[in-house]
């Protein structure tokens, strides 16, 4: 299923899943990134505009940052210190690190995880395309049609 990421083992066929991490949304744009973060996190974004963490170990949904006004594509932990840089929609890169040691409030993650699988449902059946490519087809089929009315001119240039 597309709401779902999973870790498979090398060598293994791709249904012989290790874990599943669910709850967030890959439907609005083509890619999303997922993460290792440190020993203990998976990490990815959302078409919700939300970043989530799962303990690697147990599949559970242990925070939820708020990243983006739309969508969140790009989770990237730095190589060395705990910082997390995240990126999607809107024109800012957002740097992460954690600042307490309380637990997570994470009292609207059933809401948000429902209207997910809901939004998820609905978009089934669209495919979003980037307007960069729509625009690189349209540039190419035009380009197509001027060469065939420029080679249909030259044949009626030659018969006369």
């Amino acid at each position: 299923k597309r709401d779902e990421m999973f870790v498979t083992r090398q060598c293994m066929d791709i249904n012989d899943q290790v874990m599943l991490y669910r709850g967030h949304r890959n439907a609005r744009t083509m890619i999303k990134q997922a993460n290792f973060w440190g020993d203990q996190y998976v990490i990815s974004g959302s078409d919700c505009g939300r970043v989530f963490v799962w303990d690697k170990w147990t599949g559970e949904v242990v925070n939820l940052l708020v990243g983006d006004s739309h969508v969140v594509n790009c989770v990237q932990p730095h190589p060395c210190a705990c910082v997390l840089a995240t990126s999607g929609i809107d024109y800012d890169i957002k740097l992460w690190e954690p600042m307490s040691v309380d637990k997570c409030s994470l009292q609207d993650l059933e809401e948000i995880v429902k209207r997910n699988e809901v939004m998820l449902q609905e978009s089934r059946n669209t495919i979003t395309v980037p307007s960069s490519f729509i625009l690189h087809v349209l540039a190419y089929l035009n380009r197509r049609r001027r060469m065939r009315n420029q080679e249909s001119d030259d044949r009626q240039e030659q018969e006369e």
